[in-house]
């Protein structure tokens, strides 16, 4: 059976422009009692982010940029990586849905198809005191852009299915996708969500390079854990795991 808990999508905020989905969202979350599973969706956003402060900018009206309130409650005993998981699964499934390729999810927090990057996930957590009362899960998906600056190496959906997408429809599938992966980490199904989430970890069992602690290494993807740290092999066999702050991979 399955938990009680808001469905993701039953209340849509929508706004022409904004500086960023996750600063009004958390704004709202100060100021009044906004229903979690909302989802604020903006034609714009002038000062999108991404991790480790990267900024993220697109064609107003032509991608997919918004935000979903989690209830923190319900994330209580959960390992917080395995909500971002959860996210970049239900990415992966729309983008497969409309394009029919196969797409990658680059930790710890990119969507890939072809070596490009087709989506991005930013999650802000705000607390109570020591208990997490809410997640703010910020998601930037490129959909009808079809032109990048060179130094993004990016794509969209329809670079990849050379059809026009509906915003609405999108936001609506994304909604449905995220509601049954959210669904396994309520009733604590995080094997099932962990076995998806590494078929299409990127590069996984490849060599490839990360730069670690500052020096640039060959090295193979193992694994990525419930605390998000990544498992690297190097080619001497020595194996380590590692924070955001500590490793980058190197395309």
């Amino acid at each position: 059976m399955l938990m009680n808990h808001q469905y993701i999508g039953n209340h849509t905020i929508r706004l022409n422009s904004v500086d960023s989905t996750n600063n009004y969202a958390a704004k709202l979350l100060n100021q009044t009692k906004i229903p979690f599973g909302t989802v604020i969706l903006a034609q714009f956003q002038h000062e999108g982010r991404g991790q480790r402060g990267s900024q993220w900018r697109g064609e107003s009206g032509e991608n997919l940029t918004f935000s979903v309130l989690i209830d923190g409650s319900q994330l209580k005993n959960t390992p917080f990586f395995l909500l971002s998981k959860c996210v970049a699964i239900s990415i992966k499934n729309l983008i497969e849905q409309f394009t029919n390729k196969n797409v990658s999810l680059k930790w710890p927090n990119d969507v890939y198809v072809a070596k490009k990057k087709i989506a991005g996930i930013l999650i802000e957590n705000q607390w109570k005191g020591s208990n997490l009362y809410a997640s703010i899960i910020g998601i930037g998906i490129n959909v009808n852009q079809i032109k990048f600056s060179d130094e993004l190496n990016a794509t969209s959906l329809k670079l990849l299915s050379n059809e026009h997408h509906d915003l609405e429809n999108l936001i609506s599938q994304f909604c449905e996708s995220f509601n049954w992966v959210y669904h396994l980490l309520l009733n604590g199904q995080f094997q099932k969500i962990n076995m998806y989430y590494q078929s299409a970890l990127f590069f996984l069992n490849k060599k490839c390079q990360f730069l670690i602690e500052n020096k640039l290494e060959d090295v193979f993807i193992r694994d990525v854990d419930d605390d998000g740290l990544i498992k690297l092999e190097k080619l001497n066999g020595e194996i380590g795991r590692y924070s955001l702050n500590q490793a980058r991979q190197v395309l």
